[in-house]
């Protein structure tokens, strides 16, 4: 699955090990990622459809 991250301007490629899928409090499903690229840590969110979260559940 593909994260944008805004401090680095880029897309970054997340692999499925390396996400979980959780729900916000208005019952919308969502990605969250945490990536080490250069030697920092990134924190990452997205929002996803319902499709997508059933796909990746």
């Amino acid at each position: 699955m593909q994260f944008y991250n805004v401090k680095l301007k880029k897309s970054i490629d997340v692999d499925e090990k390396d996400f979980q899928v959780v729900t916000m409090k208005n019952g919308r499903p969502a990605a969250k990622a945490s990536v080490t690229i250069d030697g920092e840590t990134h924190k990452m969110f997205r929002i996803l459809s319902k499709e997508d979260a059933k796909k990746y559940s």
